[in-house]
Formats: structure tokens, sequence, C-alpha cells
């Protein structure tokens, strides 16, 4: 009769060894770590390419803001070449592509900027003819943590003459 109170003696052993295994909380905390871990890296992966498409971003913007100062300054030195060449390298970015276009006229009563070749302020009008420059540049951006890449792009457009 031995073998039955060894055999109730295991079970009673297993039993309190179960129970304490359902009633404990030991490791829950690294469990619960290791569920959400993996939904945080991809958070904090994303949060990081976004800060590096607004870094890029305010980049190309104070570019052309940049050559927009210099064609200002410079004035009738300020060739397309040369506001072209300081756009590029007030960005630390490779392939910025640049368009200047120094051919836009407008007049003075208001209205849509036109070509100054083909367009006039009309006749016995009192508006005068000014001169504007705009600068585009845009970027290809490649995201880091996300497959697929976007236009970065920024625009000025200003008096001249």
């Amino acid at each position: 009769m031995d073998k039955p109170k060894h055999n109730r003696r295991i079970l009673s052993v297993l039993g309190r060894k179960s129970r304490n295994f359902y009633d404990s909380y030991n490791g829950a905390a690294a469990i619960e770590f290791a569920m959400i871990s993996a939904f945080l890296s991809i958070l904090l992966l994303n949060i990081i390419d976004i800060g590096i498409f607004m870094f890029r971003k305010m980049e190309i913007t104070g570019a052309v803001r940049a050559g927009a100062q210099y064609a200002l300054v410079a004035q009738s030195a300020a060739t397309g070449a040369l506001i072209t060449g300081v756009v590029q390298d007030s960005t630390n970015l490779t392939g910025v592509t640049v368009t200047v276009d120094d051919s836009q006229c407008g007049c003075s009563t208001g209205g849509a900027l036109f070509t100054c070749s083909t367009g006039s302020c009309g006749v016995g009008t009192t508006g005068r003819k000014h001169y504007y420059t705009q600068i585009d540049a845009s970027y290809t951006h490649t995201w880091v943590f996300y497959p697929g890449t976007i236009a970065i792009t920024a625009s000025s457009t200003f008096r001249t003459k």
C-alpha cells in the first residue's frame, strides 16, 4: 500500500508546484514587453524616418531662400547658373534639381504673372511692368525604413526689378 501514498505525495507536490506556477507573476513584465516591443520598434523607426524627411524638407527650403537672397543682393550679376550653384551649395544633399526662371513679369495693378516677351500690362492701363524670378528646387527622398520615394519641393518667387 506504499505505492498509493507515494503517488499521492507526487501529485500533491505537482499540484502545489502547478498552483505556484499559475499564481506567480515572475516574468510577466518580460512577456508583456516581448509582445509590445515589435510594435514600439516599428513606431520608433517610422518617427525617425519622418524626422529625416522633415530635416531634408527644411534644408531644401533654406537652400531656395539662400538662392533668392543671393539673387536680390547680386541683382544684375546673378545669372541662372550662379543662382543654381548657390542653391545646390547651400545644402549637403546630392541630386538637388534647381530651375531658375527669370522671364516672368507682372503688373503693379495685380493679376497673374506672365511671360515678359509675350505679355503686357494692357493698353491704356496705369500699371507698370515688374520683373520676377522664380526658383524651384526638388529632391527625391528615399525612405530609410519604408519602401518607396517621395519628392521634396521648394519654390520662391520674388520681384527683381
